[in-house]
């Protein structure tokens, strides 16, 4: 949000997803395609954080200052099927990823920092920007729920369902819209 109009929010969600700042979002999905090639579900860039889908594995990637660590999981998120992820970082203490609730990255951030970004955004259903040509593994999927957390208070809450020129209306009145690429 903060791109598309900086003189408001007065606080975009957005902003918070860097390292410095403590934030926990959860995003609601349903796979759609069921194709063999690399998907991304998202990805949090430009310190790229996301979720990644192959054949026989998921992958969680974390960028920590400049260097990305992988999370190699296997295959646990089927097409047609609602998935919960979540992700929950406090600076200086933990980053924790859920995928339907089970801790699936439990990583002390004691002695390194989660990438720090002036200007983070999160792309759904692919890489990267489309204009940027590379690593999109665009992912065919139905977004149900995304929810932005600070400290327990809730400052996005998207469900996909209402929208205004090609932007989808956060239904905590924040301010913070999702738009269409």
């Amino acid at each position: 949000p903060s791109s598309i109009c900086d003189t408001f929010p007065e606080n975009p969600s957005n902003l918070l997803l860097s390292g410095d700042k403590s934030f926990e979002f959860t995003l609601d999905f349903i796979l759609k395609d069921n194709s063999i090639e690399q998907k991304t579900v998202f990805a949090l860039v430009p310190r790229y954080t996301g979720l990644d889908l192959y054949k026989n594995e998921t992958v969680i990637t974390i960028t920590y200052e400049d260097k990305p660590r992988y999370y190699r999981l296997p295959k646990i998120i089927d097409t047609g099927v609602n998935t919960s992820v979540k992700f929950d970082h406090k600076p200086k203490q933990y980053f924790k990823v859920f995928i339907n609730k089970e801790e699936v990255v439990n990583e002390s951030l004691e002695d390194k920092t989660f990438g720090i970004s002036e200007s983070p955004h999160i792309i759904f259903g692919a890489g990267n920007f489309p204009k940027n040509d590379f690593n999109l593994n665009y992912t065919e999927l139905d977004l149900l729920r995304f929810s932005v957390f600070q400290d327990g208070n809730i400052l996005a809450d998207h469900f996909f369902e209402e929208r205004i020129f090609d932007k989808y209306i956060d239904i905590t009145g924040n301010l913070n819209f999702i738009h269409k690429i």
